[in-house]
């Protein structure tokens, strides 16, 4: 992959990754915020629908900034767009379009039929 390409790809991963941060830190002085005494049942049961929304977010945020992480410590290290199986290069069209891909499309592939089965 060329450089600037390279590069370029670093900087969206590392805007995306302080943007989630970002959105973590407001999220958890939100909540500090809130009042946790509910009026009624009603409430009650409301609240808990939401925060259980809250933590698939969380959850689905956290794993997204692994990834991210991951992806720009394999940019790093100079392993950026290797597949983690079998060591080819990841193709660029993929990388740009999925920057945290970590395994070639054949590998993801085989990857997903083993799932399947």
């Amino acid at each position: 992959m060329k450089p600037e390409n390279l590069r370029c790809i670093k900087k969206l991963l590392l805007r995306r990754l302080n943007e989630l941060q970002f959105e973590a830190i407001q999220a958890a002085f939100e909540k500090m915020a809130m009042n946790d005494n509910p009026a009624d049942f009603v409430d009650k049961a409301s609240r808990d629908l939401e925060q259980n929304s809250e933590m698939m977010m969380k959850e689905r945020k956290r794993s997204l900034i692994q990834e991210l992480q991951g992806a720009i410590m394999r940019i790093d290290r100079g392993v950026f767009g290797i597949c983690e199986v079998c060591e080819e290069r990841i193709s660029e069209r993929r990388l740009l379009a999925i920057p945290t891909s970590r395994y070639c499309m054949a590998c993801r592939e085989k990857e997903g039929n083993h799932k399947a089965a």
